[in-house]
C-alpha cells in the first residue's frame, strides 16, 4: 500500500506540474485573466494542498484515505495518459 500511495502521489505531482506550466504560460500570453483567474486560483492552490494534505495524513498512519484522496485526481490523469499513448501508437487519423 505504501508503494501505491508513492506511485499516486507521482502522478498526481506530475499533473499539477503540467497545470502549473499552463498556468505560467498562460499569465505570460494573456490567456489567464480576470475572466477564469478564479478557476486557476481553484487550481493552483488545491494540487499543493492535495499533496501536503496526503503526504501529512500518510505520516499520521491514514495511508487509505491518503490513498483514497489520491485517487480521485489521479485516476482520471491516467485515462487521459492512456489515451494520449494509443493516439501516438495509432498513427494518424482523420479525426472528422
Amino acid at each position: 500500500m505504501n508503494t501505491y500511495f508513492w506511485v499516486l502521489w507521482t502522478i498526481v505531482a506530475i499533473g499539477a506540474l503540467v497545470f502549473f506550466y499552463f498556468f505560467f504560460i498562460g499569465l505570460v500570453d494573456g490567456s489567464v485573466s480576470s475572466f477564469n483567474a478564479g478557476i486557476w486560483t481553484v487550481v493552483v492552490i488545491l494540487f499543493p494542498a492535495l499533496l501536503a494534505g496526503t503526504y501529512w495524513l500518510k505520516l499520521h498512519g491514514w495511508l487509505k484515505l491518503a490513498v483514497g484522496l489520491l485517487s480521485i485526481p489521479a485516476i482520471p490523469m491516467i485515462g487521459y495518459l492512456l489515451f494520449l499513448i494509443a493516439v501516438l501508437i495509432s498513427g494518424p487519423i482523420k479525426w472528422n
